[in-house]
């Protein structure tokens, strides 16, 4: 089957689930970055575990940004809860500069400077 052909029949695969701009960016990304072009048996499914997400768009992004040549639900799915992972520790948490912002402004409201006793504001 000639490339133009095997695309098209990509493209019609992929574009119903990622739109026209996305799809050729996966069909790109596969036979230029990786050089492993996508076959129609694989497009099919890779649309599978696309819509596995629930944010098909989102799922193939990543794909592309993390240099996969495929993507699975699950590695979505993980890459997702590790994102959220390191958001949460970093939410909430006093850095070292936050805290002598508020020591040397005075604003600081703990009684001591860094969340440790025996550093008092003088």
């Amino acid at each position: 089957m000639e490339k133009e052909t095997m695309d098209k029949d990509i493209m019609e695969i992929l574009s119903p689930v990622l739109g026209p701009e996305l799809a050729a960016a996966i069909i790109e990304h596969r036979s230029r970055t990786l050089k492993k072009p996508l076959t129609a048996y694989a497009a099919r499914i890779q649309v599978k575990e696309y819509l596995k997400t629930g944010n098909p768009v989102d799922a193939a992004e990543m794909q592309i940004l993390r240099g996969w040549r495929a993507i699975k639900s699950d590695w979505y799915f993980n890459e997702k809860a590790r994102e959220a992972g390191s958001a949460d520790a970093n939410t909430g948490r006093r850095t070292l500069v936050d805290a002598a912002r508020d020591f040397l402004s005075g604003d600081d409201h703990s009684g001591d400077a860094f969340g440790l006793s025996g550093l008092r504001r003088h």
